[in-house]
């Protein structure tokens, strides 16, 4: 999975875990600063990049997540569980899975074999 899908997915997860909207995402490995804003209202996912122009459109049922991200032409599926998740992305048709603990997010990636960290911010 590339680097803006996993900014996608950190941001997606730890806003609907933390029932919060953040207005930016921090990517520690490539320590730098994502704005972004989210909407999660009545199953819909809307997520705009600020800066970049690439949009994220989407649908919550419970627990199952289905996002489209714009820019990467690419669709991600996610199942949560409590604060952890898992999830699989089309482009590189590998899995993966991550944890949210308050504003921090970690995600594992399958393809990479590697830990990926994130916070989330107000």
């Amino acid at each position: 999975m590339n680097d803006n899908l996993r900014v996608s997915v950190a941001y997606i997860a730890g806003s609907i875990i933390n029932k919060k909207r953040f207005s930016s995402l921090i990517d520690h490995t490539q320590n730098k600063t994502y704005q972004m804003s989210g909407s999660f209202d009545q199953g819909n996912i809307d997520v705009q990049y600020h800066g970049e122009g690439s949009k994220i459109v989407g649908l919550m049922s419970g627990c199952d997540i289905s996002f489209f991200h714009s820019m990467e032409n690419v669709t991600i599926s996610l199942k949560l569980s409590g604060t952890d998740f898992k999830g699989h992305d089309s482009g590189s048709d590998k899995d993966f899975t991550g944890s949210v603990n308050g504003k921090s997010v970690k995600i594992y990636d399958l393809g990479e074999y590697k830990n990926f960290f994130y916070a989330l911010a107000d």
